[in-house]
């Protein structure tokens, strides 16, 4: 034992907290039940193993520390609910536990389920547990009186976390495939093989889906094969590192919560296939790859996602200290794999979700051709709810495409202003 001691990784304060984040958003995001979420159900599917009470009990304990108090309530009770079918739960030390769990209930104004816990000790030891008596009738009126107080209704979220917001709430109902573009948008759209921009290595025409005219985007399927995904997915994990994000003057780069993911970046001069993948968005875009940054491989696991968000910069962005200069014209992502459920690339304001196709790009414009941002085009990376996503970013920067994509006369930002600061 002590030498497994010595050799084996154990899971960090970081990873317990990582985990509690990803079940409970999880959780919101797709409107999961607690319970067959416990039992390893994800929409009726069985996936994995079922949770025990003690597993249930220590996500509860762990949110409750982070001050997650709504989340921490049904996590609590569906361990109490897998303690009372185990055979020993009518043992006194199974009920001084839930004497405990009943404490936690009541701290956080949980009144009703404290009650429940009491109430099910006293049937089972009452003249042991005389002085739950007390508790009992404290708490039957306080709900009797309707009181609200406890950690649940102290502890409130700041008006401005964006957690609670309108955009938050939409995101997670794109996720969820509750919003979807409206039939007269996509009446227009179509899909067509297309020669490509320039000379192409190959004859066989690219197969371009749209799915959105007003920004445009596309999605270009079977672009690289699934044994080239397979290799660039084996080249990258040996690199793989957390997941960063520039900080809001581009002095760094920072690890974020709203960004849970594994990361590596390449030169396209190092791997062939990489050198194809500029290639074939070249073809497909028409742009000067040479004001590409590096290609950047990300893997999401269970519960990884990346909210809402930008690619390209603000007005108030420093580009002194980058090397590119510039802010970022165009993203393409390549989908490395597939993925059984959740983990679709979301665009709030159109509302658009597109599902990862191993094998295939997406394509759009971050900017204007005036250059400025196009707010309509913020986007984020859906939870993955089950599987692994492997994705491969292409970040394209106006540097060099003056002659490719030309400004119009007049400035043509006025359509995404709206969505510039959506509330």
């Amino acid at each position: 034992m002590a030498g497994h001691r010595e050799n084996l990784s154990f899971p960090t304060q970081e990873d317990f907290v990582g985990t509690a984040l990803a079940m409970t958003r999880l959780q919101q995001t797709y409107q999961l039940d607690v319970g067959e979420l416990a039992s390893g159900m994800l929409n009726g599917i069985k996936y994995g193993a079922a949770m025990s009470w003690q597993d249930c009990f220590v996500l509860g304990q762990h949110l409750y520390s982070m001050r997650d108090f709504n989340n921490t309530v049904p996590w609590m009770q569906q361990s109490m609910q897998l303690l009372v079918k185990q055979s020993y739960s009518k043992d006194s030390e199974a009920l001084d536990f839930m004497e405990t769990v009943m404490g936690y209930h009541e701290s956080m104004g949980d009144y009703e389920n404290a009650l429940h816990l009491i109430n099910h000790v006293l049937a089972v030891q009452p003249d042991q547990r005389l002085h739950l008596l007390e508790t009992r009738a404290h708490l039957e009126q306080l709900i009797s009186d309707g009181v609200k107080r406890g950690l649940m209704h102290e502890v409130a979220r700041s008006p401005d976390d964006y957690h609670i917001s309108r955009e938050y709430r939409v995101y997670q109902q794109v996720c969820r495939e509750e919003l979807r573009p409206a039939p007269a948008a996509q009446r227009y759209l179509r899909c067509r093989l297309f020669a490509g921009n320039g000379r192409k290595s190959s004859y066989v025409p690219y197969k371009l889906e749209e799915l959105h005219l007003d920004p445009y985007i596309i999605q270009v399927h079977d672009v690289i094969s699934a044994r080239d995904t397979a290799e660039l997915q084996h080249l990258a994990r040996p690199e793989l590192q957390r997941s960063q994000v520039y900080s809001r003057t581009g002095h760094e780069h920072i690890s974020a919560n709203f960004r849970t993911s594994q990361g590596t970046t390449f030169e396209y001069t190092e791997h062939p296939i990489m050198q194809k993948m500029s290639h074939h968005v070249a073809e497909i875009s028409g742009l000067d790859m040479r004001s590409a940054e590096q290609l950047q491989i990300a893997n999401y696991g269970i519960g990884g996602h990346y909210e809402p968000h930008m690619d390209s910069f603000p007005d108030s962005y420093d580009y002194s200290l980058n090397m590119y200069k510039t802010n970022r014209l165009a993203t393409g992502i390549y989908y490395l794999s597939n993925v059984e459920a959740g983990g679709g690339t979301a665009f709030p304001f159109l509302p658009l979700l597109v599902t990862p196709e191993r094998g295939s790009l997406l394509f759009w414009y971050n900017l204007h051709r005036s250059g400025d941002p196009d707010y309509r085009t913020k986007h984020a990376a859906c939870p993955v709810l089950q599987g692994s996503k492997w994705i491969a970013n292409v970040w394209i920067r106006l540097s060099n495409q003056d002659q490719v994509r030309p400004c119009e006369l007049q400035r043509d930002h006025e359509i995404s202003l709206p969505y510039m600061d959506f509330k």
